[in-house]
């Protein structure tokens, strides 16, 4: 996956949202936003961005448009602790690296996350709460 395509699926992951429960990095990550990264948070943050797409793809079957846009809005807001580190890595070169090789390796599970939510957020894009959720989205620049 290209750095183009990581802040792609980032920015997807977390402007789009899903459950009022978010998907976080670990307690013992969150604390701190330093951009000192080994591989092992590298993975677990490029797990929770990929759990926080499988939510959103859950979130985007949803019958009732109103409430998919809120439910995208907590997760976005729910999600503000992994956002606030991704783009603290962003920052450092090297974690900027790993995070990216991280992203990289599972690639194969971006894309059809990707198509899974696709006719749900179509189907709902002109419903305010969906067009709010998504105007909230934050953006990377990795």
């Amino acid at each position: 996956m290209t750095r183009a395509a990581l802040t792609l699926v980032a920015t997807v992951a977390i402007a789009c949202g899903g459950k009022p429960a978010p998907a976080t990095p670990p307690p013992s990550h969150q604390a701190s936003v330093a951009p000192a990264v080994d591989d092992q948070l590298a993975g677990e943050l490029a797990d929770a961005l990929l759990e926080v797409l499988a939510t959103m793809v859950q979130i985007s079957h949803e019958p009732d448009c109103a409430t998919m846009g809120r439910q995208l809005g907590a997760l976005f807001d729910g999600s503000r602790a992994l956002v606030d580190q991704v783009e603290a890595l962003g920052a450092d070169p090297d974690a900027n690296r790993r995070l990216t090789t991280a992203m990289d390796a599972r690639a194969a599970a971006v894309a059809p996350l990707i198509d899974a939510m696709g006719p749900g957020l179509v189907r709902c894009r002109a419903q305010p709460e969906v067009t709010d959720a998504m105007g909230r989205m934050p953006t990377f620049g990795m």
